[in-house]
């Protein structure tokens, strides 16, 4: 079921008030595309997705993928919601360096996996399961600029620990992520940076946190009212013009206040601070007891699969001798 009021008027479509619910998600949307030209063609748009999969979300807007690379490793239902403008090629495709807006991500109960930063946190930071990471719930936000998406910091509960993280993430797939483990069985805390050319070829570098505890700089605020604004521009693109919705767009004044007012730099942007000479032996002593630990835990199921291997063989061996009577 979707209701939607469209207003088409002056080389722009208008659509506004879209709702619709289906087995997949609910939507809502708001948005507008203006061909003034076949070389100057914009679009804007704010959409809510709800209790949708990841593979949907990626389904219905494809440009999400190379925003957010990482999305798809995610299993369970995600909250997403994204304002921006961008421009269009004349097949409708988004040319991806032209956007400009924010976006958050929500979910509860979701796991992760097939995902390679999580596989190199979980060998580094030793996770019982290295497989699969199992997330009560995630609230990740960040601003889409100038090719790049700012990952604001975010705290994250997984495995034995508490993780606060924030980013750079290029639309070339490169990226910088830190990542501050504030709760751990380590006696002191770590800090992460992961960076890289894409996912594939991930480089980490370990030092000290930058962030100490789950106190974290936070701009949900500013993010609604720069949702808000460009929801605004879009209801009034008639009166206001399209150049409104742009600029409004392309400023982030509330972001970029916030920034300046608190002086925010992001952790992925910092240098490291390396760790101590004993911190880094505690480390080292850390990682040799897991690495014993699983190698005895191998040898272990190897001889349980080998003694079930002889015990079936064993039962194999009487039932044929059962069956050699019975012919007798």
């Amino acid at each position: 079921k979707a209701v939607s009021k469209i207003v088409m008027k002056e080389r722009c479509v208008q659509t506004t008030n879209t709702t619709a619910t289906s087995n997949m998600g609910d939507i809502s949307f708001d948005g507008f595309y203006a061909t003034r030209n076949k070389d100057d063609i914009k679009a804007g748009f704010n959409f809510n997705f709800k209790d949708i999969t990841a593979e949907k979300v990626i389904s219905l807007m494809p440009a999400v993928d190379s925003l957010m690379p990482m999305l798809k490793s995610f299993s369970g239902l995600l909250n997403c919601e994204m304002a921006a403008t961008a421009d269009l090629d004349t097949n409708m495709n988004v040319i991806m360096p032209s956007i400009n807006g924010v976006m958050r991500i929500s979910g509860d109960n979701l796991t992760i996996r097939d995902n390679e930063m999580f596989r190199t946190l979980a060998r580094k930071l030793l996770f019982k399961n290295k497989k699969v990471g199992f997330i009560d719930n995630m609230k990740v936000e960040g601003v889409i600029k100038d090719n790049t998406i700012e990952v604001f910091p975010f705290v994250l509960n997984i495995d034995r620990y508490k993780l606060a993280m924030s980013g750079i993430q290029n639309l070339d797939m490169s990226f910088k992520y830190h990542i501050s483990v504030i709760r751990s069985p380590f006696l002191f805390k770590i800090g992460i940076n992961l960076f890289g050319p894409d996912f594939d070829h991930m480089k980490f570098k370990i030092g000290k946190a930058k962030y100490k505890n789950t106190n974290i700089p936070a701009f949900s605020s500013v993010i609604d009212d720069t949702r808000i604004n460009l929801m605004e521009s879009i209801k009034g693109i008639f009166e206001k013009g399209i150049e409104a919705a742009v600029n409004e767009s392309n400023r982030q004044e509330a972001l970029e206040e916030e920034k300046r007012k608190t002086g925010y730099v992001n952790a992925a942007q910092q240098e490291l601070e390396p760790l101590s000479e004993q911190e880094q032996k505690q480390m080292e002593e850390a990682e040799a007891q897991e690495a014993a630990l699983e190698a005895e835990q191998e040898r272990a199921e190897k001889e349980a699969a080998g003694q079930d291997d002889g015990e079936g063989q064993e039962r194999e061996g009487k039932i044929e001798e059962t069956k050699v009577e019975e012919n007798k």
